[in-house]
């Protein structure tokens, strides 16, 4: 897996939103085009103002007679997709348009009047963060991955193989000779020569090249050897980052003695990034986990670690474990986040899923206190569970009307009414934050 490319959203992510109700006109074969915003113009000749790799949502207000010259404009100026809303102006999309985006190649997508412009933006962006996140959490995981195979037997091939293997990469390490390679059969001449320069040079380089369709870098690891990389796609910065990570284990990885890579992953006293991970194993005969650290003490059904990066709680539950993670700390604070991790876990058993600090407050809460909190709080809304539904949504939406209406599929009208009759049912000022909060609570442990 490789990322970074959080610049774009790939268009069918949007369409794959229920929410948002796209309905694809034209272009279906095109949806893996890559989105950097969406951006609203009503003008009959929006180009000037277009960047490209818009997607450009219009309800057709001031909409062209030439319909073909305003669609090959937008081609033209890179726009990689076309929203239109339907209402007020139009009933249906125009069939002149969906026939112009067809022959020309521009995806077309037909908005319900439920779905607001604004709610496609803020999806593009949602979406955009989500492959932010993605991105830093594969490159963290990355370079726990590298670091452990640098302690393998036979460090080189095992980094060089590792890297090979993150993101279907071929990875070359040569001196004289070829001293490691993964992903590729045989080295092409080319490769040989790329690092042969480079480790002629001096001082800090790099270089690319293509190779047929593949997309090379080289870097010296130190004087006498280099290493080449391939990728089927141009390298991100994150993926570089991910390279440098594993020409600094090579260069260490002749001379480590073990003490080396402990201070590298230890780092100074200052590093704030340790966390503890409490575990139960949920019955007898499970798999082992890894959990991407060597300081790990597993004693039958129970474990305790350190880790530097939060592993994955739920691959965990599946494969047998249930694990409380407690907030990252520097080294003088592991005994409190111990004790932390001790309490999160009592919760994780007493509500049967993984805790972690993402769950806040509600991970150290007593389950009991919580269901009796909840069905006080919710009782008056016990027998109108659309009430629910709606306070539950509108306060997910930080008190959006429109974003509220568009994620229940109902008229923003019929939202306010609702969060009116809850507002008198539980006798609160929907405007105080504290009740707002205490009613999310409440919502969260009703569950």
């Amino acid at each position: 897996m490789s990322l970074g490319r959080t610049s774009t959203v790939p268009l069918g992510d949007l369409v794959r939103r229920p929410e948002l109700g796209l309905v694809v006109l034209a272009g279906a074969d095109r949806l893996d085009r890559p989105i950097r915003w969406a951006h609203v113009s009503e003008l009959r000749d929006p180009v000037p103002y277009l960047l490209g790799g818009e997607l450009l949502l219009t309800a057709g207000v001031n909409f062209p007679e030439d319909v073909d010259g305003y669609v090959r404009g937008l081609v033209a100026a890179g726009v990689q997709a076309l929203g239109f809303g339907v209402t007020p102006v139009y009933d249906e999309v125009p069939a002149s348009l969906v026939d112009a985006c067809a022959q020309q190649g521009l995806p077309l997508l037909a908005l319900p009047a439920t779905t607001p412009f604004l709610a496609v933006s803020q999806a593009v962006g949602v979406a955009l963060a989500e492959a932010e996140h993605a991105e830093l959490r594969w490159l963290s995981e990355a370079q726990a991955t590298l670091t452990r195979a640098a302690l393998r037997p036979n460090p080189m091939h095992a980094v060089v193989a590792t890297l090979a293997e993150l993101s279907d990469w071929w990875c070359v390490l040569l001196d004289d000779a070829v001293v490691a390679q993964a992903g590729i059969e045989a080295v092409d001449p080319v490769v040989a020569e790329l690092a042969s320069r480079l480790r002629a040079g001096s001082g800090p380089r790099s270089a690319s090249t293509e190779v047929g369709s593949w997309h090379v870098v080289g870097y010296p690891v130190d004087s006498v050897r280099a290493l080449v990389v391939g990728a089927a796609r141009p390298f991100s910065v994150a993926d570089r980052a991910v390279i440098a990570v594993a020409l600094a284990l090579l260069a260490l990885a002749d001379r480590a003695d073990g003490r080396s890579v402990t201070k590298m992953l230890l780092g100074d006293d200052s590093h704030q990034g340790y966390r503890v991970v409490r575990g139960r194993r949920k019955a007898r005969g499970e798999r082992e986990i890894d959990l991407g650290t060597a300081w790990i003490d597993a004693d039958g059904g129970q474990l305790r670690a350190i880790v530097t990066t939060v592993p994955d709680v739920v691959a965990a539950q599946a494969a047998g474990w249930l694990l409380a993670v407690s907030s990252p700390v520097g080294v003088a604070d592991l005994p409190s986040a111990d004790r932390e991790a001790a309490r999160m876990l009592e919760r994780a058993v007493a509500v049967g899923r993984p805790i972690t600090v993402d769950d806040g407050v509600s991970a150290l809460v007593d389950p009991e206190a919580a269901a009796r909190f909840a069905a006080t709080v919710l009782e008056p809304l016990a027998a109108r569970p659309e009430l629910v539904e709606t306070l539950r949504t509108w306060l997910a939406c930080n008190g959006n009307w429109d974003r509220t209406a568009a994620e229940l599929g109902v008229h923003r009208n019929s939202v306010r009414h609702r969060i009116g009759v809850v507002a008198r049912e539980l006798g609160v000022d929907l405007s105080d934050v504290q009740r707002r909060m205490e009613l999310w609570f409440a919502l969260r442990w009703s569950d």
